[in-house]
């Protein structure tokens, strides 16, 4: 089962969680959630986001999402799934979170790292609709 880690300004991280708790309730949820703080720089952050993408790959992969690309928490991800991947640890990271692709990628977990970051990304861009 895919593993999936979020990354994101603070109090998005734990927010997103508890949406996907009412959603699809707690058991579903399994996730690693990382709020980074306003003073958070990346080499400080890396190594805890690091240690939780090891301990979230059951051997099938770990996807790492996050909000901004450019910003702290995304730079923090790249930071930390490099050294992940050095390790051997099979990850990626998705930016551009949002509740649509959050759903999606838990959902998608059974499959592949690969079809699991696709359905996560679909699912962002579906979320994303005019409604009026």
């Amino acid at each position: 089962m895919t593993g999936i880690v979020i990354v994101v300004h603070a109090p998005l991280g734990q927010a997103m969680r508890e949406f996907a708790e009412h959603v699809l309730g707690e058991a579903a949820v399994q996730m690693a959630v990382h709020d980074i703080q306003p003073d958070d720089s990346p080499e400080e952050a890396a190594p805890a986001l690091l240690r939780d993408i090891r301990a979230a790959d059951s051997g099938d992969g770990v996807l790492v999402l996050t909000d901004l690309i450019g910003a702290t928490p995304a730079n923090t991800a790249k930071r930390a799934v490099s050294e992940a991947q050095a390790l051997g640890t099979q990850c990626c990271v998705v930016a551009g979170l949002n509740t649509s692709m959050l759903l999606r990628a838990l959902t998608s977990r059974h499959l592949t790292l690969a079809e699991t970051r696709e359905k996560a990304l679909a699912g962002g861009v579906q979320g994303c609709l005019r409604v009026d």
